[in-house]
Parts: C-alpha cells; structure tokens; sequence
C-alpha cells in the first residue's frame, strides 16, 4: 500500500481540516514523521487507522474518543485515507 492523501476534519488535536499529501514525497519509498512530543505524530498514524479500521493506532486511545475537543459542535469529524494498492486507487 502507497499513501497518497490523508484529511482529517476534528480529528485528534486537530480543530481544523489538516491535509497531508504523500505525494509530495514523490518516488521516496521511505519517509521520517518527525518532530517534538505532543506535535501529533501519533494522530497522523492513528488517523490511517480510523479511516481504515474504525479504531486508532494504540491500545490506549478508543477511536471514539479521537473527535478533537477545540472543534465546534457544528463541524463534522472525518478521516478520508487515500491509498494505492497494486496500482489501483
């Protein structure tokens, strides 16, 4: 599996709508996610998750629990994970 866009909506820490594209790594099969403690690393692995799963990435963090609480009660939480898989999007 290829990540090319992940988005993410209330998601974790994230209030906003927070957009990674993977493409932008261009043909570099290995990539670093990287930076200090509490920056949301972890949220950009359990995002993944819950757009594949249903659930986050740790044992300690319920995918239910991962709507982010600086959003406002009228925004939507939502995780969108585009992928390629043997060269099918």
């Amino acid at each position: 599996m290829k990540p090319l866009k992940l988005t993410m909506s209330a998601f974790g820490p994230y209030s906003g709508v927070q957009v990674i594209d993977f493409t932008e790594l261009g043909d570099h099969t290995i990539f670093l996610i990287n930076g200090p403690t509490g920056s949301g690393k972890t949220t950009i692995l359990d995002g993944i998750c819950f757009a594949l799963y249903g659930d986050s990435s740790g044992a300690e963090r319920n995918g239910k629990s991962m709507r982010s609480q600086f959003a406002s009660d009228e925004q939507a939480t939502e995780v969108i994970f585009e992928f390629e898989l043997k060269d099918e999007k």
